[in-house]
């Protein structure tokens, strides 16, 4: 008799019933049954069913004990309180707005609006309500007594709830809330929020949070060794604001009710309300549960930094961050942070605040944070496109259409942020994916960088290609410019009450160039310099007093097809910079 069982390779219900069958045959007293037969069949079926339960429970058993293969919340939220990691809660919308209060014959220079003054917007169907976070004084309005003007109140979506706890039940109840805006009294005093040990006593009047299931969070006490820990009788009153996350994003409007006595009441939206986000995802706690523990709160190396800003603050879209010491002139003992934001170009002032706040205690004494705008380098773009028409029963505009998307899906993929690099390849390979009919294509692309300068004032600014440019022939006054092609060229300005436009002479100086019906001539030989090897290009002392469009583009011809941007740029392709050219296979050409 045969006893000798099989390792298990298969979980298949139905592999499983044959290995089953076979090991019956195997027995003497079960060699020639027949186990199609209905009876012997049904307790098959039972076995593999029983073992096939047994085998999927115990691997999603299993796979909830890890970090990495954990499916359910709540499993992987017990991972991250084993890491000392605090998943990001909701986060309320935020928007600013101007106040303009009119209230006749009150008699002070200041009329006070309280914290957590309610504002009421709508987005879509749905209403929300906004918050003043502190108590702002609007001033008297000199020109109109009975008006009080308050500018730049930032409020914040969501409703104020106060519920009280114990020691014995610390859990707060709603899984919407922003914990930013958490407040614990205990015994009517308040207590400050710490995230971590450091500098703590015995007698300090801190909690902390703990993430628990179902999104829950619950307040913790330092047990009288890093804090006062509450007793049994102790009341415990924590107010905050539960937030409705990303859904209120996007309101353009606000009103706000009447204040006693006064007759209208004016809001001005200055910023819709944006920033709002929901709770963390699964994928995110799994990814940055693990770094935190790496940081422990401090931000040394520059991943620490980027690491520690994207986890406290989900709107930020992407971020760089470079010594000092790699910018030109050198910054030492700085750290540079370049931030872009979800829903706008660049970062707010308020927003920037917010993130000097919050790192203030996790960096080097000796080392200072600078935040500066995310700033944008655009590729402008040419696509040449040959195609059969034989071969498709498309039109050339619907080819064109077609092209011109697929640049732009490209864009959002795989740009979009620092350090990624435009591949020329990979985006010729999408555009001959598109279509059978497409015989080639032929891109063209050009960087560009915008600058906007402070009109009337003499400046020299500078900025960098980061690539070795294709140097021209040096220009020649006999010659003209009749098939020079510049390095750099610009869009039009003016200097001296002249319109003109800069480009490079191909001796490393830069020319300002006067475009007229007779064809162009050089204004100024020289107002600045460049260097093709490294693409930095430096005016010196220009007075530009008007300039066309938003910015002025500078636009480069690079010897390098891929284009790679500075570590303080974006590279952007936008539709208005997406040109396409369709053109139909000539007869003879591509013939088999």
């Amino acid at each position: 008799m045969t006893t000798d069982i099989k390792p298990v390779t298969n979980m298949d219900f139905n592999a499983t019933k044959e290995e089953l069958k076979q090991f019956l045959r195997d027995q003497e007293q079960f060699k020639d049954f027949d186990y199609e037969g209905s009876n012997m069949n049904v307790l098959l079926d039972v076995l593999s069913y029983n073992t096939f339960y047994n085998s999927y429970y115990y691997n999603m058993a299993i796979s909830e004990m890890f970090l990495d293969s954990a499916s359910q919340r709540n499993s992987v939220i017990s991972h991250a309180k084993e890491l000392n990691y605090l998943p990001r809660s909701r986060r309320s919308a935020i928007s600013k707005v101007n106040i303009v209060v009119t209230y006749p014959n009150y008699d002070s220079n200041y009329f006070n609006i309280p914290k957590d003054t309610p504002l009421i917007g709508r987005c879509g169907n749905r209403t929300y309500t906004f918050l003043t976070d502190k108590a702002h004084s609007a001033v008297r309005n000199p020109n109109n007594p009975s008006q009080y003007i308050v500018n730049g109140v930032e409020v914040f979506e969501g409703r104020i709830i106060t519920e009280f706890l114990s020691i014995g039940n610390s859990i707060i109840s709603n899984d919407g809330i922003d914990t930013r805006s958490l407040e614990l009294k205990v015994n009517g005093i308040d207590w400050l929020f710490k995230t971590d040990i450091y500098g703590l006593k015995s007698n300090d009047k801190v909690f902390f949070l703990q993430p628990e299931n179902d999104g829950k969070y619950s307040v913790q006490f330092g047990k009288n060794s890093f804090g006062i820990e509450p007793t049994i009788t102790d009341v415990i009153q924590a107010k905050y604001r539960l937030s409705s996350g990303a859904a209120a994003n996007g309101v353009t409007s606000l009103t706000l009710g009447a204040f006693g006595g006064a007759s209208s009441i004016d809001i001005t939206v200055v910023e819709q309300s944006g920033g709002g986000v929901d709770s963390e995802t699964i994928e995110s706690i799994r990814t940055f549960a693990p770094k935190a523990l790496q940081i422990q709160e401090r931000a040394i190396t520059t991943r620490d930094y980027e690491t520690l800003l994207r986890t406290r603050f989900p709107n930020i879209q992407a971020i760089s961050v470079y010594g000092g010491d790699e910018v030109d002139p050198p910054q030492f003992g700085k750290v540079i942070i370049s931030v872009d934001v979800v829903g706008g170009e660049g970062v707010a002032d308020y927003e920037i605040a917010n993130f000097k706040r919050y790192l203030r205690d996790k960096t080097p004494l000796t080392i200072e944070t600078i935040f500066v705008s995310a700033k944008y380098m655009f590729v402008d773009t040419t696509v040449n496109v040959v195609y059969d028409p034989n071969l498709t029963s498309k039109s050339a505009s619907q080819i064109r259409a077609e092209v011109q998307q697929a640049v732009i899906d490209y864009q959002n993929a795989n740009l979009n942020d620092f350090k990624k690099t435009y591949r020329q390849s990979n985006l010729a390979a999408s555009i001959d994916r598109l279509e059978t009919s497409i015989m080639s294509s032929d891109i063209v692309a050009k960087p560009i960088i915008e600058y906007i300068p402070d009109l009337g004032i003499s400046a020299s600014p500078s900025f960098s290609f980061e690539t070795q440019l294709l140097k021209p022939y040096p220009y020649d006054e006999d010659n003209g410019f009749v098939g020079f092609k510049p390095a750099v060229s610009s869009t039009k300005f003016t200097v001296d009450n002249t319109r003109v436009s800069a480009r490079d002479d191909g001796n490393g100086n830069i020319m300002l160039v006067i475009s007229g019906a007779e064809g162009d001539n050089v204004f100024k030989p020289s107002v600045g310099t460049i260097d093709y090897t490294t693409g930095i290009v430096r005016l010196i002392d220009v007075n530009i007093t008007q300039f066309d469009g938003t910015a002025i583009q500078f636009t480069a011809s690079s010897v390098a097809k891929d284009i790679k941007p500075p570590k303080d740029r974006i590279i952007v392709i936008r539709g208005s910079d997406i040109k396409v050219n369709v053109t139909p296979v000539e007869s003879t050409q591509y013939v088999n």
